[in-house]
């Protein structure tokens, strides 16, 4: 399992690679949860361009997530126990 920071889905030769090497899961989350998550993005590293909102981000990053995963599991309303389940089910079936 490798779990790199969300700007690496900027990298396209990065996402190709970790697609030649195994499986992409890309972890879904809502804004709301996202929001709730980070509670402060600049506390949590998080780098935004000037002008640019928590809710822009998110919007930019999510089409690159989608664009680059193998599998999507939805996280929201989900414990961490059931996350794993699922992602491990999706790749039993993916066999």
């Amino acid at each position: 399992v490798i779990s790199p920071g969300g700007s690496v889905v900027y990298c396209e030769e990065a996402m190709r690679h970790y697609k030649e090497i195994g499986i992409v899961v890309y972890l879904k989350v809502s804004y709301q949860t996202i929001k709730r998550r980070i509670h402060n993005p600049q506390k949590r590293g998080v780098v935004l361009r000037p002008g640019q909102t928590l809710r822009d981000l998110y919007d930019e990053r999510i089409q690159l997530f989608e664009k680059y995963a193998d599998l999507t599991v939805c996280e929201d309303g989900r414990s961490l126990e059931e996350t794993i389940e699922k992602v491990l089910e999706l790749l039993e079936n993916r066999e």
